[in-house]
This record gives C-alpha cells, structure tokens and sequence, in this order.
C-alpha cells in the first residue's frame, strides 16, 4: 500500500489560459439535453494505428452534486473482421474502493465511494456481446492500483444482461497530476481458456471468470504519473476486432452528467480536464506522429447562457492543450469546428 498512497494524487491548483475567452451569457450554446453532452474525435488517425499515447491533466474538479463522467474511448477494429474493440481511459469525479478481481458486485460498480477525488477508470467494454475480452494488471503493484471489477452495460434491462464492462478502477485522486498514457498493440496470442483476465457475462447474463480459449489481440497501457513509478495494464480484444485503432475505430471524449435539469448551475460544480501531446504508431513505424487536430463532434449544452461547458483550445505549462470542463459561465468552442494544437510537445 504504499506505493498506492505514493500514487494518490494531490492537489495542484495550477494556472490555465482559455484562448477563447468569454463571460457570463458568452457560452455557444446548442440544444437541451438532460445528459450534458459534448463529444470530440480526433482527427487524422491512419488506419493501420497499433499505438496511441498523450497526456492528461484534472485540472480542477470540486463541488459535484452528482458523478461526471469523461469518457476517453479507443476504438479498435480488423480489416475483414466484425465488430468494434472498445478500451476506455476514463476520467471520474472520484473513485471506488475495493479489491481486486472482486467478479460482478452490482451494477454500477460498487465499493466505498471516495466523493470529489477524480479518478482514471479503464474499461474493456464488449458492446457486441461476444464474451472474447479480458484486463488484466501485469504486477503486483498494478493489481493494488487498478483492481478489477466486472458491472457489466447498463445492466437496468434483459437486453444488457450479457454485456461485459471489465473495470479497473485507480485508487486515489489524480486531480493536480500530470499523466502520460501509452497504449500500444502486441503481437497476436493464442490462449487457451483460463482465469485471471477479469469476470465477463455470458449471452444468459450469468458470470463467469473464465476466459475462453482463442486468438487475441494484447493491447498494453502504461499508466505513468510523473513523480511516481509507471504501471502497465493489459486489455485483451478478439482478433475480429482488435487489430488496428483506425476505421471504423476511432479515439473519441465523450462527457456525460454535466448537467441537470433539476439543478440550479451554479451547485453543479466545476471540473477542467487537459488532454495534450497527442501521438500515434502505425504498423511498421518506429517514429511517432503527431496528432494535433481534434474534430469537435458533438454538442448538446442547454440553451440556457449561463451554463456553459464543451471543449476549447487553452494553454497550461506553455503546452496548447485541448481542454474539456465545466465552468457554468465561459465560452466554448462551435459544434463543428475543428480545434488545432499547435505545440505537441
């Protein structure tokens, strides 16, 4: 446990300048929508992608009223294959305690509840229903700091009993830390079937911790706080669908819960994630790229001025960084538009 508490974040308030400046009643609003979300992609992914790595930064996050979620996604995909592989490296406003491997506890994922302690949460997420997925930490340390457990889709009705979400929860605040994530593809696997690569749901809805036999595709991220030791996390994806982040796959931030209806905004709170120094491997390739531009997809803030949130182009640390928050009175980039960050260092 040591290590753990090494790794809890602490609280940094640091400086950031919006590039889009703006006041109260400035925020370009869109339509209404109950879940507050805004959405981007980015831009320029080659299809045959096997690496991604960038930074990321919780700037700020405090006051929630209720759980906001920011959802980074990596779509993976094999040409000629079915189906979408899904690996989310989400953000959190806090996070959950409990130990590892704990198989299916509830839906959503259960354990004692560390409110206004924003947290990474990574995700293999079988939307397809095929059961071919797995995570797995690869050290000691790992299974202490992202412990498994497996609460399935949305599971409210029969259609999603056997959906299988295997989460791996940090322990600890990341607020005020600055994170590198590096994820990148392994050579092919043939596994027989076995245990310790989480719980999933069978078609039944029923549990299982075994994973069954096949070929897969190991995709390894490695989590790595400056200040602190890295750590690697292994997803496992189908080889029908995790061959290449690319078309149809995409990396996506998607947020969720950033507003309310029932909610006066200014309890709402205030969250600011920075997400920069965006870089890809294709296949074949020892030199990384950069991928500056993000497509700003989706827009569905309320029409009410004084609630703003979405993405924007900021600066922190002299780096330009894509930045999504909540701030209930500034403005943000067009639905539409495409953000470029010039410094990707």
């Amino acid at each position: 446990m040591v290590l753990v508490g090494a790794l809890i974040a602490y609280a940094v308030r640091a400086e950031a300048r919006s590039l889009t400046a703006g006041g109260p009643g400035a925020a370009l609003l869109r339509r209404v929508t109950d879940g507050g979300t805004v959405s981007a992609k980015l831009a320029d992914v080659p299809p045959d992608t096997v690496a991604l790595r960038y930074h990321l930064r919780v700037n700020a996050s405090s006051g929630h009223v209720n759980r906001k979620l920011i959802f980074f996604g990596v779509r993976t995909a094999t040409p000629g294959g079915s189906g979408v592989g899904t690996i989310e490296t989400d953000v959190v406003t806090d996070w959950l305690q409990y130990a590892d491997d704990l198989g299916y506890a509830g839906w959503p994922e259960q354990g004692i509840r560390h409110p206004s302690e924003p947290s990474l949460w990574l995700r293999n997420v079988d939307y397809d229903g095929v059961g071919r997925v797995g995570l797995r930490p690869t050290s000691a340390a790992a299974r202490l700091l992202f412990p498994r457990q497996c609460a399935g889709i949305d599971r409210t009705t029969p259609a999603h009993a056997g959906l299988t979400s295997i989460a791996a929860i940090h322990q600890g605040s990341i607020l005020g830390r600055d994170l590198e994530l590096t994820l990148v593809r392994e050579p092919l696997v043939v596994l027989p079937a076995q245990l310790d690569w989480g719980h999933r749901f069978t078609p039944e809805g029923s549990v299982t911790p075994i994973l069954p036999a096949g070929r897969y595709w190991p995709w390894r991220l490695t989590v790595h706080p400056f200040g602190a030791p890295s750590v690697d996390v292994v997803f496992l994806l189908d080889e029908s669908r995790g061959r290449y982040i690319g078309p149809p796959g995409d990396v996506t931030i998607n947020t969720e819960f950033f507003f309310r209806p029932d909610v006066p905004q200014n309890l709402l709170g205030v969250l600011q994630l920075f997400v920069w120094g965006v870089e890809t491997l294709r296949e074949g390739a020892t030199t990384w790229e950069p991928r500056p531009r993000w497509e700003y997809t989706n827009d569905a803030t309320p029409h009410e001025p004084s609630i703003g949130y979405g993405f924007r182009k900021s600066m922190y640390a002299g780096h330009e960084v894509l930045e999504v928050s909540y701030s209930g009175d500034d403005a943000y980039a067009r639905a539409g538009s495409v953000i470029d960050l010039d410094d990707q260092r």
